[in-house]
């Protein structure tokens, strides 16, 4: 009798995928700002490191939400974030 692998991945190993994704988003991260050095200003860098770092915060709240076995939604998210940080207007809003 054939048996569903998906089925038979523990919770050990979420975690282990999980970190490894968010280690490799990390790791990302620092080459971008390594490749950037100290010359000045990269607007074309700016931007990969702010897409980065979207990424980066994407799997930690999609980690976070599987850990506790809840879907992600906009109040759940807003949940994970630190009582004592304000929430700010968008730029140009």
């Amino acid at each position: 009798m054939a048996t569903n692998p998906v089925a038979t991945i523990s919770t050990a190993d979420k975690l282990k995928q999980a970190l490894k994704t968010v280690t490799d988003a990390a790791l990302f991260i620092e080459q971008i700002l390594a490749a950037g050095g100290v010359g000045g200003f990269d607007a074309a860098g700016a931007e990969r490191v702010t897409a980065a770092f979207g990424n980066l915060a994407a799997v930690a709240i999609q980690a976070a939400h599987d850990a506790a076995g809840n879907p992600v939604t906009p109040e759940s998210v807003l949940a994970l974030r630190p009582v004592s940080t304000p929430l700010t207007p968008a730029v140009g809003a």
